[in-house]
């Protein structure tokens, strides 16, 4: 859940409008936090103030983007938080191992 948070994330500042700043800024700020998901930096203080960034820029972004952007990572945060967790903790176990046989295709 971490990875496609992190994705859409991503996805919604490349289509932002850039019109208002919970879009433009927060999810920019927001993404920087879920980053120290993945190597376990994040305190809880940063995954708290995820949660509050998240609440905001839902409920203050102009557009539906910049709302759903925001009711992602808190629904994430609060639906997915065994996966948050595992991330945090570097042991998640919804990873699918990299398939050697394609590698051996890919480098003929």
């Amino acid at each position: 859940m971490a990875e496609i948070i992190d994705f859409f994330l991503d996805y919604t500042q490349q289509n932002s409008c850039a019109e208002c700043i919970p879009c433009r800024i927060g999810t920019k700020r927001m993404q920087e936090i879920v980053k120290k998901i993945f190597n376990g930096s994040i305190s809880d203080r940063e995954l708290s103030l995820l949660y509050d960034f998240a609440e905001d820029i839902g409920a203050s972004s102009k557009c539906d983007l910049g709302k759903m952007a925001g009711k992602a990572v808190k629904f994430a945060l609060q639906y997915c938080k065994n996966d948050i967790d595992a991330h945090i903790k570097g042991s998640c176990g919804h990873t699918i191992p990299a398939n050697p046989g394609w590698q051996s295709i890919m480098m003929k």
